[in-house]
């Protein structure tokens, strides 16, 4: 959980780089808060199915589960935020 975060911390830090300093297109600072946006998505089914999987298969604590997502909610509300600032940024 703890890579997610700092994945997520890096890919902003690029984000906030590129478009200030215009290295990259348009496209391309549009592409990554949505390409964040379906990895959190991702996680999260990932993060809720394999802790279900683990509950049934070795009754671990639904805990686990709900750690995992709420991890990946957070991400994905950021993500969110994120997409809908640079949606905002990039009008004329």
């Amino acid at each position: 959980m703890l890579m997610l975060v700092v994945s997520w911390t890096l890919n902003l830090f690029w984000l906030g780089l590129n478009y200030f300093w215009r290295l990259v297109s348009v496209e391309v600072l549009l592409a990554i808060p949505v390409l964040l946006l379906l990895y959190a998505l991702l996680a999260l089914v990932a993060y809720v199915y394999w802790g279900v999987r683990q509950v049934q298969e070795e009754e671990a604590p639904y805990a686990n589960v709900m750690v995992g997502a709420i991890v990946a909610v957070t991400l994905l509300y950021f993500n969110f935020n994120l997409l809908q600032y640079v949606l905002q940024a990039l009008e004329p």
